[in-house]
């Protein structure tokens, strides 16, 4: 998760993901599935407002963590999601960069790898209320590890709170204030 990806690392990526949308499209179109072709585009222009979202937030290690996790064999799948125009969290980058790296070491060798895991990450903001979910579905072999690592993760920036079960759980950060 700590490698330092080039720009031809990106530029690479990129490529490759575009081709994958773009075999995909072609597909549908020579079956004549017209209607999954419109709901494809709709799906990519999401998912670019999602990147623009994301970007925009100000967070270039948070976004960089998010948008390259994928580009390695990983136990689940991620998505995220930005709900509400958020100025700009910089201030929280770091930190917040640090404790998503660390949650991740503590659920990948608690998945069972056998099964399909998904986790979506969102960032909500009302008014100075900023929130950090961290949603997960699948199967996970270690509730007690998770659990004990969770009950543990106060800081002076977030307040944690979690509920887990072996198929599914939500962590939230929330930022205190100050």
């Amino acid at each position: 998760m700590d490698k330092k990806w080039t720009v031809l690392d990106a530029l690479r990526h990129s490529r490759h993901d575009w081709l994958n949308r773009l075999q995909l499209v072609k597909a549908h179109l020579s079956l004549g599935s017209t209607e999954r072709v419109h709901e494809l585009i709709e799906e990519f222009v999401g998912e670019s407002q999602q990147e623009a979202r994301l970007m925009n937030l100000k967070t270039p290690l948070f976004a960089e963590l998010l948008l390259t996790y994928s580009w390695e064999p990983q136990p689940c799948s991620l998505e995220y999601e930005i709900l509400s125009d958020i100025h700009t969290l910089s201030h929280l980058d770091e930190e917040l960069t640090a404790w998503t790296k660390r949650f991740l070491s503590v659920l990948h060798p608690c998945l069972d790898q056998r099964k399909e895991n998904h986790l979506c990450v969102t960032v909500d903001q009302e008014e100075e209320d900023i929130r950090f979910f961290f949603d997960f579905r699948g199967k996970l072999t270690s509730i007690e590890k998770m659990t004990q690592w969770l009950a543990k993760q106060e800081s002076s920036v977030f307040s944690v709170s979690y509920s887990l079960d072996n198929e599914e759980g939500s962590v939230a950060l929330q930022l205190k204030e100050k």
